[in-house]
């Protein structure tokens, strides 16, 4: 199978399409979530992290998700999804939310 990822931790075991996302652990995305640990929403589905995270990209598992280059991409979806990867991450939410860099668009709504 196909490899994702530095020291290709992701090998594909079957037909998986992935998104490349431009946001990494050099934004404060913690390299804890790689490897199916953490996720984000593209188009209101849950887009699992394939590989490790790396310094300026995620790779995501996206085969059961119509999507296109473009889309957006919720890193936070909301105060549960946060909850969700904080636990999943043995920490609480604020730390997640504190370690995201400047170089990161927020958008509040």
């Amino acid at each position: 199978g196909e490899t994702v990822g530095y020291n290709r931790a992701f090998k594909a075991t079957e037909t998986v399409k992935t998104a490349t996302i431009p946001i990494g652990h050099a934004d404060g995305i913690s390299r804890q979530f790689g490897n199916g640990v953490g996720y984000v929403y593209i188009n209101d589905k849950k887009a699992p992290i394939v590989g490790n995270v790396c310094m300026d990209m995620i790779m995501v598992n996206v085969t059961d998700i119509d999507c296109q280059e473009g889309d957006e991409v919720l890193v936070f979806k909301d105060q549960l999804h946060i909850e969700d990867l904080a636990k999943r991450a043995n920490t609480i939410p604020y730390e997640l939310l504190t370690a995201i860099s400047q170089r990161v668009r927020r958008v509040v709504k």
